[in-house]
Order: C-alpha cells, then sequence, then structure tokens
C-alpha cells in the first residue's frame, strides 16, 4: 500500500482507478466488493471469493494491483476507514453489519459492553466534580437550564423531570435552537447550565455553553470524551463512554450517571426535598384519584 495514497484514498476509490488494468475474473472480483463495499471485504477471502465468483488466486492478484500483500492488509484498511466514519451513524450501521453472524453470543456480548461502559463511567468519575455538581443543582438560589443534542435531549428531559420534583427554577432547553436567546437572556452568575453533547457534537450546543459561560454560569457537560468541544467551556466535565456492539452508541452509561446526579441532588435538598414530594402527592391526589 503506497502510505501516501493511503493517506487521501478509500479502497473504493483505488478500486476505481485500476478497473482498466483487470482481467475480467479479477474485475468480476472488484465489482463484487465495490457493489457490496466494505461488508463483503471484510469477511474471510474464501467466502468473498466464492461470493464473487472467482477464484482465491484471482482475489490475490487483485489485492497486488491494489499494492496489497495479502487478504489482511485489505481488511485492516476497510477497519481504518470505518474508524474513521464510526461517528456516523451510517458508519455504526455498516461496522454492524460487518460482524460476524453466529460468532459467539451476540446478546451476551451486548450486554456485557453495556456493563463495561457503566463501571468504566463510575470507576474513572472525578468525585469532586461530581460532588460540586450535585451541590451546584441542589442549591435552591440558582437556575437549572438542561440542554441535549439530537439524541442526548432524551437524557436532559430525564434530568429534568426528576429535578423540578424535587425542587424549584429547573427548565429544558428544548427545540428549536431559535428560542434559545430567549432562555440565555436570563442566564447569568446564579445559573448552572446541564448540556449532554456526545459525538458528533453539536455546534449549537457547544455554541450555548459558550455563551452561558461568558456570562458567568456554571456549565455542567456530560459527555463521551474529555476532549468534547464544549468541555472547553465546561466548569465540570463528567464522561461515560457510549460504545456499543450495535449498530447504535449505548447512552445506558451516562443514564447511569444522570440518575447518580439526580439521586445525590435529592440527598442532599434533604428536608426540602421531603416536604416537595409530600406536596407533590397532595396535587396528584387532587388531580386523578377518585372522590
Amino acid at each position: 500500500m503506497k502510505e501516501a495514497q493511503a493517506g487521501r484514498t478509500t479502497v473504493a476509490q483505488e478500486l476505481a482507478t485500476i478497473t482498466e488494468q483487470l482481467t475480467p475474473q479479477e474485475l468480476k472480483a472488484a465489482e463484487h466488493l465495490s457493489a457490496h463495499y466494505p461488508v463483503a471485504g471484510l469477511a474471510p477471502m474464501a467466502r468473498f471469493a466464492k461470493s464473487a465468483g472467482a477464484s482465491s488466486q484471482t482475489v490475490l492478484r487483485l489485492l497486488a494491483k491494489l499494492d496489497m500483500p495479502s487478504w489482511r492488509a485489505l481488511q485492516d484498511r476497510l477497519r481504518a476507514e470505518l474508524a474513521e466514519e464510526r461517528g456516523s451513524p451510517l458508519g455504526r450501521w455498516t461496522a454492524h453489519r460487518a460482524a460476524r453472524e453466529g460468532e459467539g453470543d451476540r446478546l451476551t456480548a451486548f450486554g456485557a459492553q453495556v456493563a463495561a461502559n457503566v463501571a468504566q463511567a463510575f470507576q474513572g468519575l472525578d468525585r469532586a466534580q461530581f460532588e460540586a455538581t450535585a451541590r451546584r443543582l441542589a442549591d435552591p438560589r440558582r437556575q437549572i437550564l438542561v440542554v441535549g443534542g439530537r439524541f442526548s435531549q432524551s437524557l436532559a428531559l430525564l434530568m429534568v423531570r426528576h429535578l423540578e420534583i424535587v425542587r424549584a427554577g429547573v427548565e429544558e432547553i428544548g427545540s428549536p435552537s431559535s428560542t434559545w436567546p430567549d432562555r440565555l437572556i436570563d442566564v447569568g452568575r446564579r445559573s448552572v447550565v446541564v448540556a449532554f453533547d456526545v459525538r458528533r457534537y453539536a455546534p449549537d450546543v457547544v455554541r450555548l455553553c459558550a455563551i452561558a459561560a461568558e456570562r458567568g454560569a456554571a456549565v455542567v457537560l456530560l459527555t463521551d470524551s474529555p476532549r468534547a468541544p464544549a468541555a472547553a467551556h465546561a466548569t465540570a466535565t463528567l464522561v461515560a463512554p457510549t460504545g456499543s456492539v450495535g449498530a447504535w452508541d449505548s447512552f445506558a452509561a451516562l443514564t447511569a450517571l444522570t440518575e447518580a446526579l439526580v439521586a445525590r441532588v435529592t440527598e442532599l435538598t434533604g428536608q426540602e426535598a421531603t416536604e416537595r414530594l409530600a406536596k407533590v402527592e397532595q396535587i396528584r391526589a387532587k388531580l386523578w384519584d377518585d372522590d
């Protein structure tokens, strides 16, 4: 593999440049790879050759014309391409489809990955930042605004629904972002902005965090990486991995982290939370209980 070329092009692009050099059988293999790209190339070579209607020797000759010494080299290139695209839904789905069927217990593997994510999140959690965040959220003098991205907005809603039961002054900043200036106008040093943002990182959420920080608010970021763009504006960054053996990222660890924050805030509010919960139950009874 030519290094300069590898840095600029994909295998699919390289295939397109050598079609005139291929024999009919090599062309058949190349067309099969292109038609089922990149999944076909991640299967064993014998399976690929059979599906393409070509011999293994033909496949090896095709690889040589791509400057690849082996089938393994092709697979390494394809996996590297997938890794670069893994932040997108298409990349995740393609990688998921590429997994070999029947290779172990997929459901057990999925559960094991989720459990590992949760364990890693709490093992690596900065206790001081977690406690400081919980105390800010429990402070009744502070206004709390919570925002999320396209999918992580569901976590923002989960936090808000819990916190608004134990304290006042909690608001979800929902869509569309054109309404956000109306919320940001009142943000200041007594405000806490909680942002959920994971790859592919929402530019508008990052900008909201930057503006909130400029206005003196404490910004709390719950994310999948300490290098997330919004971390540059955060007072506290709480990280939980989102890796999955499936086609989609897993929010299980971020959900657990959110629930831990809510539990700690409830503890810190103490008697106030107890009295507020009792009043909520009284209102619920008046609304829905039969006479």
